[in-house]
């Protein structure tokens, strides 16, 4: 079961609004009292009519439509309340974690990619509305009438007190042991979800390259598996929760035949200390006891995933608060201090030292999955694993072209632009810096022509040049280039190269390449590093 920390800073969140709190749950306990005081007295008027005895049907007449009057007002403010105490802990949350992404809008674009980020943050705080409504509220309901109810029987009997405290008790144990599993039942359900997802994106981004190498089937057999594999874990759970419900059932049906057997007892033997109509109403007002009992069990099985999602949500805010951050220089240099990166807590390669100026280049060289890419996200703010110290000549201004670019099904200026306010002038003359220029004029509308779903009507280069251009529109004190010449000619990536540092004087540029053009080893401007574990 998880820690009850877990929710502490909601429990926090809560207090802040505590009048509203405790005014719905007053409402709501008023309208679980009026549901039991008018089932007890209804039950008790037609037990009494069945059974031919004369009622002033005036005394029980009144005291039933007080409580449905009251229940039915008292149940309709109570949501509202109740409802608007939770949309403002939820947009509180919300309101917390777009700014967060405002203020570092170019850390959740690598990490996340927004758009994900907050659609899967959105769903954990959503689920958070649980907390109150369908397991605070209720346990807490519940608690309070087991309690009212132990102190009226008490004024009978200690023995039907101690019945209700028995069953309360054996109530909680058996909800703690649900909440217990659920939680289990989670994490496999939430792993399940995720391998399901991340295959489904996996097959959608690649879809051409599976059905060429055939691989179709057995991709969408794994995702099969995955959603067969949550869809039973779903259905353990809901065994579960039945299971645990008939235990209920049995407990609470064993404390309604000790309530009601002790009442016939205290009626016959005990000189009128208990009339007929007390009886009925004992006995009907314990039915209603039973039922709010029974709810319980599907209430408390949604225990497991509310518990995730708070999980979640702190450890993001825990990481965000805890991990290294990029500062900005003050000589509008890059710098790098024994910085080293980590994945998975394991250091990708030696610590290294570096100072670079307007007009330098960095080339960064090692196998792939040796840290190349990881360090250009940790330089862009992007990845905060990292040791030592890295700064930047400007925190919010660079560009960087990472591994792997979209491209919209769109016109090549949108591309290029992406809203933007930039001039078609400047937009050619990058184009001739990567040599796309002449392709682009040959199209039919030039810049407005339409290039497809991603990129489909380039070729691999020239779509990977696109992309360059792109990140090369807007002038920047640090130029980011992720693998830049992948799949262009050795000697096309070399003259490229050869343009950019005649038309970049002004920028740092820092490159991720497995193949370093011949020409930079011999210019005294570039400085190639080679990753590496020693």
């Amino acid at each position: 079961m998880a820690k009850p920390l877990v929710f502490k800073p909601w429990f926090r969140a809560f207090y802040a609004h505590r009048w509203q709190w405790w005014l719905g749950f007053k409402l709501a306990l008023l309208t679980i009292i009026c549901g039991i005081g008018l089932l007890a007295l209804s039950g008790w008027f037609i037990t009494a009519s069945a059974l031919f005895v004369t009622v002033n049907i005036y005394a029980p007449g009144s005291g039933i439509r007080f409580f449905a009057v009251t229940r039915t007002v008292a149940r309709y403010v109570e949501r509202l309340v109740n409802h608007d105490l939770v949309l403002k802990i939820q947009a509180r949350w919300r309101i917390a974690w777009f700014k967060h992404f405002q203020r570092h809008a170019y850390q959740g674009l690598a990490r996340f990619r927004v758009a994900q980020a907050i659609q899967g943050l959105t769903r954990h705080i959503e689920a958070m509305d649980n907390l109150w409504l369908r397991l605070a509220m209720p346990a807490l309901g519940v608690t309070a009438v087991s309690l009212c109810f132990a102190i009226w029987f008490s004024f009978y009997h200690w023995g039907l007190a101690c019945i209700v405290v028995a069953t309360w008790l054996g109530a909680v144990c058996l909800i703690a042991r649900l909440a217990h599993y659920s939680v289990l039942q989670a994490v496999k359900v939430e792993k399940y979800q995720h391998r399901m997802r991340a295959r489904g994106m996996a097959l959608t981004e690649s879809i051409e390259e599976t059905l060429a190498w055939q691989q179709f089937d057995k991709q969408s057999e794994r995702i099969g598996h995955y959603s067969r594999q949550t869809e039973r874990a779903f259905l353990v759970e809901q065994r579960r929760a039945q299971k645990i419900k008939l235990c209920l059932e049995w407990l609470t049906h064993g404390a309604i035949v000790g309530i009601y057997g002790l009442a016939i007892h205290l009626f016959i033997n005990s000189n009128a200390q208990m009339s007929s109509a007390e009886v009925v109403m004992l006995l009907l007002a314990s039915l209603a006891w039973q039922e709010l009992l029974l709810e319980l069990p599907q209430q408390w099985q949604n225990y497991g995933r509310t518990a995730l999602a708070s999980r979640r949500l702190l450890a993001e805010q825990a990481s965000n608060a805890v991990k290294a951050r990029v500062t900005e220089s003050a000589d509008a240099s890059l710098r790098w201090d024994n910085t080293a990166v980590y994945r998975q807590s394991r250091q990708l390669f030696a610590p290294l030292s570096l100072r670079a100026v307007a007009g330098d280049w960095i080339w960064l060289s090692a196998p792939s999955g040796e840290g190349k890419s990881t360090l250009l996200n940790a330089t862009a703010g992007m990845y905060s694993d990292f040791s030592g110290e890295i700064a930047v000549p400007n925190l919010s201004e660079f560009n960087y072209l990472t591994q792997h670019t979209d491209i919209l099904d769109d016109t090549v200026f949108n591309n290029l632009t992406l809203g933007r306010q930039l001039s078609e002038q400047r937009i050619w003359q990058v184009l001739e810096w990567v040599e796309l220029a002449e392709r682009i004029r040959q199209m039919p509308e030039q810049l407005y022509s339409r290039i497809g779903e991603q990129g489909i009507r380039l070729s691999g280069g020239q779509y990977r040049r696109l992309a360059l251009a792109r990140a090369l529109l807007k002038d920047a004190p640090l130029v980011i280039l992720d693998e830049p010449f992948s799949g262009l000619e050795v000697a096309l990536a070399a003259r490229i190269t050869a343009r950019l540092m005649s038309e970049l004087p002004q920028s740092i540029v820092l490159v991720a390449s497995h193949h370093v053009p011949a020409m930079v080893r011999a210019h005294d401007r570039h400085s190639v590093i080679r990753l590496s574990h020693g």
